[in-house]
C-alpha cells in the first residue's frame, strides 16, 4: 500500500471518528445536553486535524480566526457576556454542530455540540453533512471524506443561522450590498491562490481567515474619517463606506468612539463643556460621538451606523483652539478606558 493510500485511510478514520460524535438525524435536539465545560487545552483536535492532511493551508488560516477561538476567547467568556457559558443560550453559535444538519433556512437556530468544544467554529460546522459527507464548492472532488458539492455553501445562508442571533443578516439585506450582490463571503473570506501540497492545487480558493472588525486594516477599508472646517466649528465624519451592515455589529458589547480633542497653541488640552456627566470610559476628549447598539435591558437607542451612511460630529471652537486631535477607538466592551481600545485610528488637524 503506498503512502497516499495510508494517509487516506488515516484520514478517513479521524474524520469518521469526529463524524461519529454526531447525533443521529432523527434524534432530538433536547438529548444534546447542555454541560459548557471545556476540553483540555491539550486535547487533540478532531475535525481540524482530519483535514489537516489535504487542507493544511486552510486549518492555518482557520486557527488564527476568530471560528477557531469562539469557545474559548476570554471576551465571550466574561462575566459580562456568556459568563464562562453558564448563559447557554450563546453555546450554539460558540461550539456549533453543523449548520446542514438542522438547514439553513431563513430563521433557521443552530444547536450546540458537547463534543470538542474548544475548537469553537470548526470546520465541520459548515461543511459537515447529516449523511457524514462534507460540503464543497466544486464539484466531482474525489477524496476520503467524500466531498459533496453543495453550491449554498458559499452563500450568505450559510452564515445566517449563527450571525443573524444580533441582526447581522439582516442589517445586510437592508444595505447596499444586498442590491449589488455582495455577501459576506466576498469581503470576509477573500479568494486565495492556493499552491503547493494543498488539496488541488494551483486552484482558487476563499480565505478561512474571516477577517472581521478586530482585524484593524481590514475593518478600516470599509471605513473614512472625514473633516472640515465650517463657520460652527470643526465638522468630523464617520462614513460607513464599504461594510455591508451596520457598525460596529452582531456583539453588543463592541463601540466605535470617535473622539475630538481640542489644544490651545501651547500644547494644553481644552477642556469639554458637557453639562451631562459622561458614561464610564468616555471621559477623555472635547467632544465625542459613539456608535453602538446597547442592551436591550438598557432601554438606550441603537446609534450603529447603517451600511452607506455617515455619523457626524460639530465641535465648536472656541478662538483659544490651535489645534485637534482625531480618534476613531474600536472597543470590545463600551466602559473600558480609551487606553485599552482594541485599535484605534488618530488624525491631526491644524486649526490656526
Amino acid at each position: 500500500m503506498n503512502a497516499r493510500a495510508v494517509a487516506g485511510l488515516l484520514l478517513l478514520a479521524g474524520l469518521g471518528a469526529v463524524l461519529s460524535g454526531l447525533p443521529d438525524e432523527d434524534a432530538p435536539g433536547d438529548a444534546l445536553g447542555s454541560s459548557a465545560s471545556a476540553a483540555a487545552p491539550d486535547t487533540p483536535s478532531g475535525a481540524a486535524d482530519s483535514c489537516l492532511p489535504c487542507h493544511a493551508a486552510v486549518v492555518e488560516e482557520w486557527r488564527a480566526s476568530m471560528h477557531s477561538q469562539a469557545f474559548l476567547d476570554p471576551q465571550v467568556r466574561a462575566p459580562d457576556q456568556a459568563d464562562d457559558f453558564r448563559k447557554t443560550e450563546c453555546l450554539p453559535c460558540h461550539a456549533p454542530l453543523p449548520v446542514f444538519m438542522y438547514g439553513i433556512e431563513p430563521d433557521t437556530r443552530v444547536v450546540e455540540r458537547i463534543e470538542r468544544r474548544h475548537e469553537g467554529v470548526d470546520c465541520l460546522a459548515c461543511h459537515g453533512l447529516p449523511d457524514r459527507s462534507v460540503a464543497a464548492t466544486r464539484p466531482g472532488l474525489q477524496a476520503a471524506c467524500r466531498p459533496v458539492l453543495r453550491e449554498d455553501l458559499g452563500s450568505q445562508a450559510l452564515c445566517a443561522p449563527c450571525h443573524n442571533q444580533h441582526g447581522t443578516h439582516d442589517e445586510w439585506r437592508a444595505s447596499p450590498a444586498f442590491a449589488e450582490g455582495r455577501t459576506c463571503i466576498d469581503c470576509h473570506m477573500p479568494r486565495v491562490l492556493r499552491e503547493g501540497q494543498e488539496a488541488g492545487a494551483p486552484r482558487s480558493g476563499r480565505s478561512h481567515r474571516t477577517f472581521g472588525g478586530r482585524d484593524r486594516e481590514f475593518a478600516l477599508e470599509g471605513l473614512a474619517v472625514e473633516h472640515e472646517r465650517t463657520s460652527d466649528g470643526l465638522l468630523v465624519r464617520l462614513v460607513n463606506r464599504f461594510a455591508a451592515h451596520n457598525l460596529p455589529t452582531d456583539s453588543r458589547n463592541r463601540a466605535l468612539d470617535l473622539v475630538v480633542t481640542l489644544f490651545d497653541a501651547r500644547g494644553a488640552e481644552l477642556p469639554h463643556a458637557d453639562a451631562a456627566p459622561r458614561h464610564p470610559g468616555g471621559e477623555r476628549g472635547t467632544a465625542r460621538l459613539r456608535f453602538r447598539n446597547p442592551y436591550r435591558a438598557s432601554g438606550d437607542p441603537s446609534t450603529q451606523l447603517p451600511a452607506g451612511q455617515t455619523g457626524s460630529l460639530l465641535v465648536p471652537l472656541p478662538p483659544e483652539a490651535a489645534s485637534a486631535r482625531i480618534e476613531l477607538l474600536y472597543k470590545l466592551q463600551p466602559w473600558i478606558d480609551d487606553s485599552l481600545a482594541h485599535w484605534s485610528l488618530e488624525q491631526q488637524v491644524d486649526l490656526r
